[in-house]
């Protein structure tokens, strides 16, 4: 690989605080833009996953500009070092280490039968349910109306759904 070659580094940011280090990485950047050019280093993209706590990725060209960059931003404790001091030792990410947090799971893959669940979308928005039945295939949910004098088996989309309880029988 060349050194122009981009590669993806990981900063370590206060955990729970990746999005507004994210956001501050990038602004960063972009002020930065003219001066990163001259030194000729690039910052291609800044993104932060919810599956990946306490770090923020940056694709750039070289360790160096990403450790000055993470430098003037609050709330980030450097880049990710393989040895304490040495930027060159900076662990670069591979894409194919990454697909499994990048890719969104399924919440019908995390559901059991009997969790309480809320309705966030639909006619019955707002709802608490119990789930009754899982359909993985469809990404379908039956669950029955909890608040209501007759139980209604209520089919809906797993991404309409809010887990509020685990059902912990099974």
């Amino acid at each position: 690989m060349t050194a122009d070659t981009p590669k993806i580094y990981a900063v370590k940011a206060t955990a729970g605080q990746e999005r507004v280090v994210a956001e501050l990485l990038y602004r960063e950047s972009s002020n930065k833009r003219q001066m990163l050019k001259a030194e000729g280093g690039k910052i291609y993209s800044v993104l932060y996953t919810p599956g990946l706590k306490g770090y923020v990725l940056v694709e750039a060209n070289s360790p160096g500009v990403v450790e000055d960059l993470a430098r003037d931003v609050p709330k980030t404790r450097g880049l990710l070092l393989k040895e304490k001091g040495n930027l060159e030792s900076a662990g670069v990410i591979n894409i194919s280490e990454l697909e499994k947090t990048l890719k969104p799971k399924p919440v019908v893959a995390e559901v059991n039968r009997g969790d309480m669940i809320e309705l966030i979308a639909g006619p019955f928005k707002g709802e608490k349910a119990r789930i009754a039945k899982i359909d993985k295939d469809k990404n379908e949910i039956t669950v029955e109306l909890i608040e209501v004098a007759v139980p209604i088996p209520v089919i809906v989309r797993g991404d309409d759904i809010k887990i509020l309880l685990r059902d912990t029988d099974e």
